[in-house]
């Protein structure tokens, strides 16, 4: 649906007069947020740390969701990016006694994700104690099956194996009653389990990555958690081989908006501020990786030919679809998630409002589940085949994101 301005350009903005039946985006209640796209308003300098981020967003789209290994695993637990300086959040999935594989072999980043056919409850707290904790302070469920998965990026082969020998030495020293095992599908994997204990670890490294998996099940059954772990490898592996892994030099040039999708995407800011979260580009998988639910998210996003999602700090959360009618497709579906409705911000089309009747603390990664589930109000519109989304803790403040948002995507078709 686009605006069909007669368009002249003084310095950043648009002048022009909106076609009958058109919205002038220029009437729109939009406060004091942007209307222009981000590389009109800034120009784009950033270094290393800001394309380790975006190359940190890259490998959430190479790890695998619950849904990639089987549709049982309908409930994210945890997504956490991880870079070598912060080895707080290594000691959130991994055991501490693997720290030093990781140090000495140079390991340059990392992504780790776990999925369970349940609900896992969310700790108020985090263990910090050394244990391994793969799902980062969820506590078990009796009934569930879960696995994690981290793929960890190392400077080459050679130290890639020499880390993967080595963290699996050192988890299976952790208890003289582990027992090492052989996986049927991938017995190059070093994987061990402690007999009657419900839960396996497994270790291998593919080119310049190391896969480190965990699995669990309900009862101590080793023949079903060494299939499960077969299954999990299955996979994971085929989607680091569709995107090998990147040299320094190739991250310090990774481009901020590659796909034009940040500067469509609400962005509060005056300068770009890459984050592997809140300000990249993803694939489905990628996003889907910060969405509790992908029961519900998973068939919205494939049967609508989304491509591409991206995120923009405190702005919104953009889909781009197969075509509009895929869009409009998209964005009726995601009104019916959470029921209810609030008042949409007069004038622009095609938006709809709602109050969130559960907001999350924010203390997880699920502060990011449907964009930013912390917020009461969130407005969701769609434009062309585009879909977004912004969310604020204040009605106004969200219909005011809701209306920049839609006169962005508009200005975007000419800018």
């Amino acid at each position: 649906m686009a605006l069909g301005l007669t368009i002249s350009m003084t310095g950043c903005g648009v002048q022009g007069s909106a076609v009958a039946g058109e919205v002038d985006v220029r009437t729109l209640a939009v406060g004091n947020y942007p209307t222009d796209p981000l590389d009109v308003r800034a120009k784009t300098y950033y270094g290393s740390k800001d394309g380790k981020a975006f190359a940190l967003a890259r490998l959430a789209d190479t790890v695998v969701t619950g849904t990639d290994v089987d549709a049982k695993f309908g409930h994210n637990v945890l997504a956490l990016p991880l870079l070598s300086t912060d080895t707080t959040r290594y000691a959130m999935v991994l055991a501490g006694a693997v720290q030093p594989a990781l140090r000495d072999n140079g390991m340059m980043f990392g992504f780790s994700s776990a999925a369970s056919t349940h609900e896992l409850a969310q700790s108020a707290s985090w263990d910090l104690t050394g244990n391994f904790n793969p799902f980062a302070g969820a506590a078990g469920n009796p009934d569930a099956t879960s696995f994690n998965v981290t793929v960890l990026q190392f400077p080459d082969q050679q130290r890639a194996q020499a880390a993967a020998d080595q963290m699996e030495a050192a988890d299976f020293a952790v208890s003289d009653q582990n027992v090492r095992v052989t996986l049927d599908k991938r017995p190059e994997a070093k994987a061990h389990w402690r007999p009657g204990v419900a839960s396996l670890a497994a270790t291998t490294s593919r080119g310049q990555y190391v896969v480190n998996i965990y699995v669990a099940q309900p009862q101590p059954d080793l023949d079903g958690l060494r299939a499960l772990a077969d299954q999990v490898f299955a996979a994971q592996l085929p989607l680091l081989d569709q995107s090998p892994a990147l040299s320094p030099r190739e991250i310090f040039r990774m481009k901020y908006d590659p796909d034009a999708m940040l500067r469509r995407t609400l962005h509060p800011g005056d300068y770009p501020d890459p984050d592997p979260i809140v300000e990249a580009t993803f694939n489905p998988r990628g996003y889907l990786h910060y969405v509790s639910d992908q029961t519900t998210w998973n068939p919205l996003l494939t049967d609508n030919g989304v491509d591409r999602i991206s995120t923009a700090r405190k702005g919104g959360l953009l889909l781009r679809a197969r075509n509009p009618e895929s869009a409009t497709a998209l964005w009726s579906g995601i009104n019916r998630i959470i029921p209810g409705s609030a008042q949409p911000p007069v004038g622009v089309p095609n938006v709809a409002c709602v109050q969130n009747p559960n907001p999350k603390s924010g203390t997880s990664f699920e502060a990011y589940d449907a964009w930013n589930a912390s917020d009461k109000y969130l407005c969701t519109l769609h434009y062309d085949r585009y879909v977004a989304r912004v969310a604020s803790s204040q009605l106004d403040d969200a219909q005011q994101k809701a209306a920049a948002q839609y006169a962005l995507l508009a200005n975007s078709q000419y800018l």
